[in-house]
């Protein structure tokens, strides 16, 4: 019983990876053993064996493949779907938009993998071509003679567009690996853009007629001999080109997706862009705030391709609205600086300013994250610059703090320094000001979470606490006696949380060396950096409290911890380490029992796979239903 029902629900995880596989085998298999048993390919059969059913079956199967990989970029076709179908089956269409890029990635493999296979038996042709040559009928011949070296007959229409063909898929496919996307994305980027040849060729490929067929349709009697009565016709065999259904493939797909392609060419060639202003945030994340001519509808969660033009002219970039346009038509964009794009987009800004800068703007495109504003209870779990599909969605809850959708809301966001909270401390403080007032506090569950510092904490000379920062705005400290330095008493620990050492003890000049001997510190008026205890307990707070009674309470807070000040409501949310999911499921489990509640996650693949994991759990073992929605750009 047990095997059942692991076996049911593995074959509800992989549904749709079974449902393909599935299809691209009876499509296989029904063009296999159509081409082995059908009489008018009995000649060219019996002459180039099993690899002539092999090569047209996978032909099958690159057909389907072509005409189905180019449908998920059909954007603005998806944005008009949005409408009709988020009303009659919304979860059909959040789900296809969730899954259209797994969907392109897989139907890429199989036509990869088909690809690679029609070549082999292709080759395997070629040379039965050279060896078999049918001296019987000559007009099924590729090659002129017998033993004719099979790379001369490579060098015809369809053997040249096929070899560029598959040199093109093999590009595509080794550059799209995820160490190589992330590296060097422009190398992806533009043999991607190798696509319109790829297309041309394979319309092209099939049409100089290798491949011949026996015409069985219509008959030709040579002579008749009549004995005993019976009638004996002697046939002879005509031969044509197989004829091409390629184009019956792609035909409807190319013109979708051509139109939607010039549709979107036009509409963002018409937009004035202008960028308005530019902030630098903490962890090297840029802040864009741009000006579009036109008006359109904007929803939630939607993101925009931009495009820099002092960068490359063919790059687009896919980034999140975290503003969307009011009246004034300014939308908002983050970007994380990490990738040869971002960094030059980084430099360009800081040497040029944004004034000269030319951009375009393309979109706004459907997103699967769309859905939170018409959930009644939503869970949103981010990580980093995840939290962009998040902050829309911040800024709709504060000047619409009565609306009904959407009901409530558990935010979850999780972060490597604590200055990255600064990015939604000003917003999320207001937010729930906001909340409080409209007499809805509950309305907003926020949780945050700091799961490293580069902070060392040190005790000077005179025993006090100070933090040491690995920045180079920073002040080198020097210790002019290292031995008056150490506080045999002192007690500093490590973080429980964090791989890195972060907070050392400090008993011999050896440690001080494994610090690397830079030692950074903001100092205020006395020359030493002055915290109170409750932010040195927020910095540890694995610690007991007892070890900080002898430090000396501050008032002056270090740039990157003033939102623990600033914003009280932010402040006293923020918690240090990683979320404990077990818990924090459980909470969810207890707080609605039988619910159907969907969790959006935005982050790493690490954080993905884990609440994937966690949802599948919690909706098998408990009456409670978690469906996980994610997205993800790289």
């Amino acid at each position: 019983m047990l095997r059942l029902q692991s076996g049911w629900e593995v074959l509800k995880q992989q549904f749709f990876l079974i449902s393909w596989i599935s299809i691209v085998t009876y499509h296989f298999y029904n063009s296999f053993i159509y081409y082995k048993d059908e009489r008018k390919y009995f000649y060219v059969r019996r002459m180039l064996g099993i690899s002539f059913c092999v090569s047209r079956a996978t032909a099958a199967v690159l057909n389907l493949c072509c005409a189905l990989i180019l449908l998920p970029f059909c954007k603005k076709i998806n944005q008009m779907l949005h409408k009709p179908l988020s009303k009659l089956w919304p979860r059909l269409f959040f789900f296809w938009l969730e899954n259209a890029k797994c969907f392109h990635m897989t139907v890429s493999v199989t036509l990869l993998l088909s690809g690679v296979t029609h070549s082999i038996s292709h080759f395997i042709n070629l040379w039965n071509f050279s060896r078999h040559y049918d001296e019987q009928w000559t007009e099924i011949n590729l090659a002129r003679y017998k033993n004719e070296n099979p790379v001369c007959l490579l060098m015809t229409v369809a053997g040249m567009s096929g070899l560029f063909m598959l040199l093109i898929v093999l590009c595509m496919g080794v550059t799209s690996l995820r160490i190589v996307r992330r590296r060097v994305y422009n190398v992806f980027w533009y043999t991607h853009q190798l696509y319109l040849l790829f297309l041309v060729l394979l319309i092209i490929h099939p049409l100089s007629g290798v491949l011949k067929e026996e015409v069985v349709d219509q008959l030709s009697i040579s002579s008749s001999q009549e004995s005993l009565n019976e009638t004996v016709y002697y046939n002879v065999p005509r031969f044509t080109p197989i004829k091409s259904k390629t184009w019956l493939w792609v035909s409807l797909p190319l013109t979708c997706y051509f139109i939607d392609l010039v549709w979107r060419i036009f509409v963002r060639n018409h937009k004035n862009v202008q960028i308005i202003w530019v902030r630098h945030m903490p962890g090297r994340t840029i802040s864009l705030n741009l000006r579009i001519g036109e008006q359109f509808s904007w929803r939630v969660g939607q993101y925009v391709l931009l495009q820099c033009c002092d960068i490359s002219s063919i790059e687009w970039h896919p980034f999140t609205v975290v503003k969307i346009p009011d009246n004034d038509g300014e939308l908002e964009v983050w970007i994380k600086v990490k990738g040869d794009w971002t960094e030059a987009l980084e430099k360009l800004l800081l040497e040029q300013g944004h004034h000269d800068l030319y951009m375009l703007v393309d979109g706004p495109f459907s997103s699967p994250m769309e859905g939170i504003s018409q959930q009644e209870i939503a869970i949103c779990v981010a990580a980093g610059v995840g939290i962009t599909p998040f902050v829309a969605l911040l800024r709709h809850l504060y000047r619409y703090p009565r609306s009904q959708f959407p009901g409530r809301i558990h935010l979850i966001w999780i972060v490597r320094n604590q200055n990255e909270i600064s990015w939604l401390a000003d917003l999320a403080n207001k937010t729930m000001l906001e909340l409080r007032n409209a007499n809805k506090p509950d309305r907003l569950h926020l949780e945050l979470y700091v799961t490293s510092n580069k902070h060392i904490i040190c005790v000077n000379e005179k025993g006090v606490p100070f933090i040491a920062k690995n920045n180079n705005d920073l002040t080198l400290f020097k210790s002019k006696n290292r031995r008056s330095f150490i506080n045999k008493k002192a007690n500093i620990f490590k973080s429980n949380y964090i791989k890195e050492k972060l907070f050392v003890k400090i008993n011999t000049n050896k440690d001080l060396r494994e610090l690397n001997g830079r030692f950074f510190l903001n100092k205020d008026n006395s020359g030493h950096l002055k915290i109170s205890e409750e932010e040195m307990a927020l910095l540890t707070p694995n610690l007991k409290r007892n070890v900080l009674d002898d430090c000396e309470a501050r008032s002056n807070v270090v740039r990157n911890i003033d939102v623990l000040k600033d914003y009280p409501l932010v402040g006293c949310r923020i918690r240090r380490g990683r979320p404990h999911w077990d818990r924090v499921f459980g909470y969810w489990v207890h707080l609605y029992p039988g619910y159907h509640i969907n969790l959006y996650c935005c982050g790493p693949k690490t954080l993905v796979r884990l609440l994937r994991e966690k949802c599948k759990n919690i909706s098998s073992s408990t009456k409670t239903k978690i469906t996980f929605i994610h997205e993800s750009f790289s």
